[in-house]
């Protein structure tokens, strides 16, 4: 791929957009899949579904209707027996039964072409597939599309995002915040949990794939990395579903970014039905929505909800700050969905840094006086626990009291000791609840703004400080267990997951490209080997480095290929994890790369980017031998508060 498609994205995708070029094409071998789908958000409701070929997306063999009483159960056992009944239609047509059909067998035969012979309908078979029409929910989502849209046009202008990206949400969830699948993707862009910890907070306590407004940030983001890889718009949008290492796959064995092709030719285990599909679906998806009152008539308007966005200085219980600023409960949940149950059942506070939505425009000086209204008595510096905490090994006293938000004399007369205290592995101590700001002394000014950091204060007992937060530290560069001298590689990295495009596969000569992050004591770990053993094979000079990008012959005798892989992509993936447990990429910004300049010298630069994540911004990118004025593209990564 050409390093032109992967540079200034943004300003191309704005010079497009002011030439009016669209930049989602519509080839015409794929307009009859769109007329499939256009069907199924216009026509087809979820009381209604389509059984067709799975390939020809012309063929419809029936459209089947169900009672709306009928169970899910009885519904399946519909579409069996349907199935069934046309799979023995399609053997009579390979036996050549074809005299004495009716009107709508005749349909379907001459659907095959007057060359289809007995394997043809045969190998059709199995591709005989039951599409569950949408119109009803493709409706509702245009009316609750109304809240949104404003909203994620405005944000993906910002970003450089063609506006039609904000039809998307159609396909994926119908516009609903609260949509969950089966596979565990939930919100509006419904994100899987290991794609979405790249760019916002997922966890116990708050999920903002729930949250349309971050969620959309995140998407904007993530396409805007699909992108960069890519080259097009269209292999961005089907990146979405399908990641952009399989696109990239695609473009290397096809030799091309022609989505048509793509859609068409790919093959892979892993480009089934649901990802040869993406594209034309958006594209219905998009077509339906600008022109919403052709197929379904006057769209209910609903009313602008309009809220304030307060980013929280303290740790703060919600029913607190629901009391401050004279809010309902109810009205404080619905405008903040990603906040988690543990908040809401108050055995948690709301962190620290949160932005929380409240009804209304608020004035400033309403602002000021609800934070007022809020004494430093309820405004905590740390989150609260669950009161107990066991001994692990390695821990100290002062380390729990610090990560638990308490000082150490508040914490021994918790547990009914005083002075020095010896703890052992696997003691439970009590911890009581984290220190106010009425106990460290501090106070906070009535606004928005988040605190500075406390950890200069004193408890109440004056022992030593109490932390405000406690960040996750970016992980040092790893070593493998076993590496045996040598010397660590320039990192570069490869998580797994939605969003990552890294090649971890191993070429039918036994050879592996090294990533970022990997030595040669981790090649020989998931070979099961001594590092020597694989430093011998490839003829490596004692404390040699394997280095971005090099080719490395395997030994693969007492593992397989598979095995390795797993191992090593269990690996990254651990790499992966450890990072965006405390950080986020925020956006991204280009790079002119100066004389003398590396890979690693430009990751040192900023303490909170892993070489790793640099790489995987650029895989095009040849880091051993950067040219001066080369632009790059570097992620920006902001810290995220977990607790």
């Amino acid at each position: 791929m050409a390093l032109s498609f992967m540079l200034a994205p943004l300003m191309l995708a704005r010079a497009l957009a002011a030439e009016g070029t669209d930049p989602f094409v519509h080839p015409p071998e794929l307009e009859r899949d769109v007329r499939f789908w256009i069907r199924v958000y216009t026509e087809v409701t979820t009381e209604q579904g389509l059984l067709h070929d799975d390939w020809n997306l012309g063929l419809v063999y029936e459209v089947l209707r169900f009672d709306p009483a009928t169970s899910l159960s009885q519904r399946e056992r519909g579409v069996a027996e349907a199935k069934a009944h046309y799979a023995a239609l399609l053997r009579r047509f390979a036996a050549g039964e074809t005299d004495d059909l009716t009107a709508h067998e005749r349909r379907i035969l001459h659907a095959f072409g007057e060359d289809a012979r007995s394997p043809d309908f045969i190998d059709a078979i199995g591709r005989i597939r039951f599409q569950l029409g949408q119109a009803d929910r493709f409706h509702e989502g245009l009316i609750r599309a109304e809240s949104w849209e404003a909203h994620i046009a405005r944000v993906l202008e910002q970003h450089g995002v063609p506006k039609e990206i904000a039809a998307l949400p159609h396909v994926e969830s119908s516009f609903n915040p609260a949509a969950y699948s089966k596979v565990g993707a939930a919100g509006l862009w419904q994100f899987m949990p290991s794609t979405a910890k790249r760019f916002m907070r997922v966890d116990s306590l708050v999920d903002e794939r729930l949250d349309p407004y971050t969620a959309t940030e995140a998407a904007a983001n993530l396409m805007l990395y699909n992108y960069r890889l890519l080259g097009t718009w269209p292999l961005a949008v089907t990146a979405y579903n399908h990641g952009p290492g399989g696109l990239r796959r695609a473009q290397e064995q096809l030799g091309t970014s022609d989505i048509a092709v793509i859609v068409k030719h790919y093959q892979s285990a892993t480009f089934g039905f649901a990802s040869r599909n993406f594209y034309v679906s958006f594209l219905a998806a998009l077509e339906v929505d600008r022109n919403a009152e052709r197929y379904f008539g006057p769209i209910t308007q609903l009313p602008d909800t309009q809220n304030t966005p307060l980013e929280l200085p303290d740790y703060i219980a919600i029913s607190d700050l629901a009391k401050a600023f004279n809010v309902d409960m109810g009205a404080l949940k619905v405008l903040n969905p990603a906040l988690r149950p543990p908040i809401w059942n108050g055995t948690r506070l709301a962190p620290r840094g949160y932005a929380l939505r409240v009804p209304g425009r608020l004035p400033e000086t309403e602002i000021a006086a609800a934070w007022a209204r809020l004494p430093p008595t309820e405004r905590y510096v740390a989150q609260r626990n669950d009161g107990s905490h066991r001994v692990r090994r390695g821990e100290t006293l002062a380390g729990i009291a610090a990560a638990s938000g308490v000082g150490l004399a508040r914490l021994q007369a918790a547990n009914g000791w005083s002075g020095a205290h010896t703890i052992e592995r696997g003691q439970v101590l009590r911890i009581p609840m984290p220190a106010s700001r009425a106990e460290v002394g501090g106070t906070v000014a009535a606004s928005a703004a988040p605190v500075a950091d406390v950890s200069s204060a004193s408890d109440a007992t004056g022992a030593e400080p109490v932390l405000a937060d406690i960040i996750v530290a970016a992980p040092k560069e790893p070593v493998s267990q076993r590496q045996t001298g040598s010397a660590a590689l320039l990192p570069a990295g490869a998580p797994t997951g939605n969003s990552d495009a890294t090649d971890y596969g191993v070429a039918a000569d036994d050879t592996v490209v090294v990533q970022a992050a990997e030595t040669l004591g981790h090649f020989a770990d998931w070979c099961r080997v001594d590092a020597q053993v694989l430093r011998s094979l490839n003829k490596l000079p004692k404390n040699a480095m394997v280095t971005l990008g090099r080719k490395l012959k395997l030994d693969l005798s007492r593992v397989t290929a598979e095995e390795f892989v797993a191992a090593r992509r269990d690996y990254h993936r651990q790499l992966q994890d450890a990072f965006f447990a405390g950080h986020r990429i925020a956006g991204t910004e280009n790079y002119d790369v100066k004389r003398g300049e590396s890979l690693w010298t430009i990751a040192q630069q900023r303490s909170d980017m892993p070489i790793w994540l640099v790489a995987q911004y650029n895989p095009d990118v040849d880091f051993s031998d950067v040219r001066p004025g080369t632009t790059i593209t570097l992620p920006r990564v902001v810290p995220i508060n977990r607790r």
